[in-house]
This record gives C-alpha cells, sequence and structure tokens, in this order.
C-alpha cells in the first residue's frame, strides 16, 4: 500500500452523526453489527466443524468414552 500514490488512496469512512431512536434500537443495531463480523463467522464455522466431527465420532464409537478411561488408568 505504500507503493500507491496519494491521489489514488481513499478518504477515511465518515462517522455517522444520526443517532437511534432508542436505546432498544441502538442495542440491536450494536448486536447485528458484531453478528455480521468475519471473524465471528469464521469463529462460528471453526466451532461447528469441531462440534460435528465429534458427534461423528462419538455416533460411530459409541464406546470411546471406555477405552479412554480403561487407557488412563495406567
Amino acid at each position: 500500500m505504500t507503493l500507491l500514490p496519494e491521489a489514488r488512496r481513499s478518504p477515511p469512512p465518515a462517522k455517522s452523526t444520526a443517532r437511534p431512536a432508542s436505546i432498544a434500537k441502538a442495542a440491536w443495531l450494536q448486536a447485528v453489527t458484531a453478528i455480521m463480523t468475519p471473524d465471528l463467522s469464521a469463529v462460528i464455522a471453526f466451532c461447528l466443524i469441531g462440534f460435528l466431527l465429534t458427534l461423528n465420532l462419538m455416533l460411530r464409537f459409541p464406546d470411546l468414552g471406555a477405552v479412554i478411561a480403561q487407557y488412563n488408568q495406567f
């Protein structure tokens, strides 16, 4: 980005001066903004993949817990 000429840089985003009508609407807008971030979507996708893999293992090998408990006795 440092190699770009100054004329091509975009101006910083302007902060909105409009205020929400109520506290509930402000809280709703903050919640929607937090949910729409790409980082949260990535974390949710990663957790969902882990949950589905764990569920698959539990259903495929129902006695896996007993085997692990037996190995932990040593």
